[in-house]
């Protein structure tokens, strides 16, 4: 992994009614290693980031040029700066149309790796803090937030130039739009052309109904072995930044029947082994873990305590808990003997 370009660059607007600003920062040809640094951890959080959009280039170029600019750049056409430059510019007039004030440092970075060129985008946030002179004074300063990561997109060059680029099955873009940044993340995302090509909410519920079904049969505690290890592979795969094979999956779950829960998958929803599924780890959660929270309660079990200690009337809507934790059962022993009192 190796920074072959990088560029950093400043967007900003203060009030709501009023053009963005954007500062272009000069193209860093020799990045230090305060700058892999800083790559390497946004990389990490947009590695473990859940809810990934996954998609292709729309291609519009005439309302979306950014996918040209790109390719010119990748074929020596057009200079890294000119490239980023003229982005910014592009990037300026949609958050333009936004009802939106912010700041946000847009960092352009192209990586070499061994499985591919990628190409990046981070839109970095600030945050303000204090810093104690030698003095012992205080001065407030401004530094980046490298712990929090709501704007981001990753190209993988090397699958989007292979000439695949029709195939929905390999999508090259990934785009990371968080719910904070609802406005700024619609103009961002249209600003790259970015085109979502997978139902990541139709898969995770795909993936949940054929684990539901196989584990159906088998006893309540081999049933939960299994779907935990299906949620711990998931995860595994979204935190190096892979899609889930069905076919690795199956392996997974029954390293004696490698082939059955791929089979199985087959016959009762007819995907076929080789498919590639890009589930939402948020939601398969539910796989191993039920919660709810509201009119002043909050609960969370392990699903595998479902009517064995926590049993469900659907008739009277009731949940009725046989095996109540020690700490919980304290406490209200406390609240009570203070209700006697």
């Amino acid at each position: 992994m190796a920074i072959k370009h990088l560029a950093f660059h400043r967007v900003t607007r203060w009030q709501d009614d009023q053009p963005a600003v954007i500062q272009l920062g000069e193209s860093i040809e020799t990045p230090n290693a305060d700058h892999q640094a800083l790559f390497t951890q946004m990389k990490k959080l947009f590695q473990f980031r859940a809810g990934k959009l996954f998609g292709q280039f729309n291609g519009d170029a005439a309302t979306s040029p950014f996918s040209s600019w790109l390719s010119e750049h990748s074929e020596g056409k057009m200079s890294f700066a000119s490239f980023t430059s003229s982005y910014m510019t592009q990037l300026k007039e949609l958050v333009d149309k936004t009802p939106e004030s912010f700041e946000r440092f847009v960092m352009l970075l192209q990586e070499e790796h061994a499985e591919g060129d990628r190409f990046w985008i981070f839109l970095l946030e600030n945050n303000s803090g204090l810093l104690l002179t030698p003095s012992n004074e205080l001065d407030p300063v401004d530094y980046l937030n490298t712990s929090k990561l709501e704007l981001a997109l990753k190209v993988d060059l090397t699958l989007w130039q292979s000439g695949h680029t029709e195939d929905a099955e390999q999508p090259y873009l990934t785009v990371i739009k968080g719910r904070g940044a609802a406005k700024l993340g619609e103009a961002f995302a249209q600003s790259v052309g970015f085109q979502n090509s997978v139902d990541t909410a139709k898969e995770t519920e795909a993936l949940m109904e054929i684990l539901a079904n196989y584990t159906k049969e088998a006893e309540p505690e081999q049933g939960a072995q299994v779907r935990q290890r299906a949620y711990d592979f998931c995860v595994e795969q979204q935190q190096i930044g892979e899609a889930v094979p069905l076919n690795e999956l199956s392996g997974y779950l029954d390293e004696n029947e490698p082939t059955r829960f791929a089979q199985f998958a087959e016959e009762q929803a007819s995907i076929p082994s080789t498919k590639e599924l890009r589930p939402d780890t948020r939601k398969l959660k539910h796989l191993v873990r039920l919660s709810g929270k509201g009119n002043g309660l909050s609960l969370s079990f392990s699903s595998d305590l479902f009517q064995q200690t926590i049993l469900y009337d659907e008739q009277s809507d009731t949940l009725t808990i046989t095996a109540i934790p020690k700490s919980l059962k304290k406490q209200l022993a406390e609240f009570l003997s203070d209700k006697k009192e």
